[in-house]
């Protein structure tokens, strides 16, 4: 008997090596499956993270961004969230009104890394408390083909800076046949957010606002959105410079740019990314511009960050995993892997950056970025406007409509 039980003992010994026993698990959702952010997280970060770590061991999941927010929510209704997570800024409000996430502030005032991220650790900023931190940034900026420019006798160097040059660049772009569009002068997307960010965009640059100075109401529908909206409106139904047949995503390879099909298209560096991977011969022609200005230049920017889940188990190995993902060496991996931008101050001239003078353009374009609103019912109010705004462009209801409409549901939201 005696024998046997040290037998048992060998074998526990054997099958279970030194290190594996007594292991802490964490499990780490992250937003989006591109393959090349999906291959540095799997074959490179964590077989790292674990060596630096012997004790801890990472569960991660890739989570497309469409299905984010509801596979969130039933996890948490189940009681089985991840411990850290990946979500874009304007999610913070709902997750901390929510109590589902814990600020990070105890982490960050003891971390001496955290003073190179500077402002964009204010992605996950709510009530004067930070709940995350940054992974990646993009923006909306207006990229073009020089080539198709020189050819419509256009100058590539001097791309549109008002509203009413992006009207008439997009005219001359336009090439058309028996009243079929064979290019557009600008690809607009037509359907869902993509719709809404860039109708976003025209609301900003004309001085327009989401919500009044208290949260409380919609402001969108006033004249100044309105009149954005029969801006964007305009481009599609009036001037016929964009084709609605057509509803391309940022990722689709290959894109309309690289085409041919389209001479112009609101991009973020994933997308101007694509063309350099699928379509290398066309890249050279490819510029990207700064944003349109009516009373203010300004377009949409976002980060997106990692949290805490409030019912991790084990807090102090989840923040490593953040401190980790967010380390320097990790982000500028992360951040290759997908042309996005890098939150941290010593990245923004790192060697993929360097090297791209369209991926530069992006960077310097932070200074003229916006983010969404920063409120618990951002995603509710964002849906509605993305349905309202697309009734619009389709031509079922007027600008005025869509907006007051959207107003009449979003104001009863936010009562609630």
């Amino acid at each position: 008997m005696k024998r046997f039980v040290i037998l048992l003992i060998v074998l526990a010994i054997l099958l279970f090596p030194m290190g594996v026993i007594g292991k802490t698990t964490v499990t780490v959702w992250f937003a989006g499956t591109p393959q090349g952010f999906m291959d540095v997280i799997n074959n490179e970060l964590v077989p790292r993270f674990e060596a630096e770590n012997p004790g801890t061991s990472l569960e991660v999941t890739f989570v497309p961004w469409g299905e984010l927010s509801i596979k969130l929510g039933t996890a948490f209704a189940g009681g089985v969230g991840p411990d850290v997570f990946m979500h874009g800024g304007a999610a913070t409000a709902g997750f901390a009104a929510a109590g589902q996430i814990l600020p990070l502030d105890c982490y960050l005032d003891s971390w001496s890394e955290a003073e190179d991220f500077g402002a964009t650790l204010d992605c996950g900023l709510y009530r004067g408390k930070r709940y995350a931190v940054p992974l990646f940034g993009a923006g909306r900026l207006l990229t073009y083909r020089a080539d198709i420019f020189r050819e419509c006798g256009l100058d590539p160097d001097t791309p549109p800076k008002t509203w009413e040059e992006l009207r008439d660049y997009a005219k001359k772009l336009t090439k058309k046949e028996h009243g079929r569009i064979l290019r557009e002068g600008i690809d607009l997307p037509v359907r869902g957010i993509d719709a809404q960010q860039i109708w976003a965009g025209f609301l900003w640059q004309n001085g327009g606002s989401f919500f009044n100075e208290e949260y409380t109401k919609a402001a969108f529908n006033s004249s100044k959105g309105v009149e954005a909206l029969e801006f964007l409106v305009g481009l599609i139904q009036k001037d016929v410079v964009a084709d609605t047949r057509y509803d391309v995503g940022q990722s689709a390879a290959p894109s309309p740019l690289a085409l041919g099909r389209a001479a112009m298209f609101f991009a973020v560096p994933e997308g101007v990314n694509q063309i350099k991977n699928y379509s290398p011969e066309v890249y050279r022609n490819i510029r990207v511009a700064f944003p349109t200005c009516r009373e203010e230049q300004v377009t949409l920017y976002s980060f997106s960050g990692l949290f805490l889940s409030k019912d991790a188990q084990n807090k102090e190995e989840a923040w490593r995993a953040i401190e980790f993902f967010t380390g320097r060496k990790a982000l500028a991996g992360i951040n290759e892997s997908m042309s996005t931008l890098p939150p941290r101050k010593s990245l923004t001239n790192t060697g993929f950056i360097a090297k791209d003078n369209n991926i530069k353009m992006f960077v310097e374009g932070m200074q003229y970025g916006r983010p969404n609103p920063n409120i618990a019912a951002w995603t509710k109010c964002r849906d509605v406007l993305s349905r309202y705004i697309e009734k619009a462009i389709f031509g079922q209801i007027t600008p005025k409509e869509a907006l007051d409409r959207a107003a009449e549901e979003i104001n009863r939201i936010l009562a609630e």
